[in-house]
């Protein structure tokens, strides 16, 4: 099982302007905890002590709240961004010494994803996404043709399903060497862009589909919709 676990938490949370003008969005109340402290229960209930947090905006209000971890029962080591580096840029700065695989997750989550699933995965795998179905409704008929002008099929107000990235990856420990040995420090590398040069040096690579609990709070809407509902969350 993953030792070793990376949480998100140096973005600006844009969207969620005015709120994160004074909070940092991952710790943002829902109900009556910040979203990272979900994040960080799931990965202690799931066996991961050791967690790594990249932080940049606002970073001594994310320092100050959690500290060194002791209160959730895990030991908190900080990531400090001198910018933004995306996901992959930011594993980049583990300690030089740091040779293991590890459970990275963006840090406005709320899921009860199986890390331990991930994990057995990554036997297998080099680097596992999380992948999430979401169905997208369309509010007009789709009509379909072969090619001309002739109609061959007409779905009304049809349900787009779509595979997303959850936000959560299971990295192994050949991926992390290549990072170190690859990627300069403090250079911005999304996870997107760590997945093609994977696949162009032959790695392989696997989409871990999770049907349960996964709450993305990235968005005014979806974080008011939420809070609302805060005690069922909790």
């Amino acid at each position: 099982m993953f030792k070793f676990g990376f949480i998100m938490a140096g973005g600006q949370g844009k969207r969620l302007r005015p709120l994160t003008s004074a909070i940092p969005k991952p710790l943002l109340p829902v109900g009556d905890k910040p979203i990272i402290q979900f994040i960080i229960e799931h990965m202690r209930d799931s066996g991961i002590t050791e967690i790594f947090v990249s932080v940049n905006y606002k970073k001594e209000i994310v320092k100050s709240f959690l500290r060194d971890g002791s209160r959730y029962g895990v030991r908190i080591t900080y990531i400090e961004e001198v910018e933004i580096t995306g996901t992959a840029g930011s594993l980049a700065l583990l300690p030089e010494d740091f040779d293991d695989k590890i459970l990275v997750s963006n840090g406005d989550l709320i899921c009860d994803v199986d890390y331990r699933t991930i994990n057995e995965m990554l036997s297998r795998y080099d680097l596992v996404l999380t992948g999430i179905e979401k169905q997208i409704p369309v509010d007009f008929g789709v009509l379909q043709m072969n090619g001309s002008s002739e109609l061959i099929g007409w779905e009304e107000k049809p349900k787009l399903k779509y595979i997303i990235n959850g936000g959560i990856y299971g990295v192994s420990k050949k991926v992390i060497g290549y990072i170190k040995n690859n990627i300069p420090r403090n250079q911005h590398i999304d996870m997107p862009t760590l997945w093609g040069i994977m696949k162009d040096n032959g790695m392989k690579l696997a989409v871990h589909i999770h049907r349960g609990r996964w709450h993305d709070v990235g968005r005014m809407e979806d974080y008011m919709a939420l809070t609302e509902r805060g005690e069922e969350i909790t």
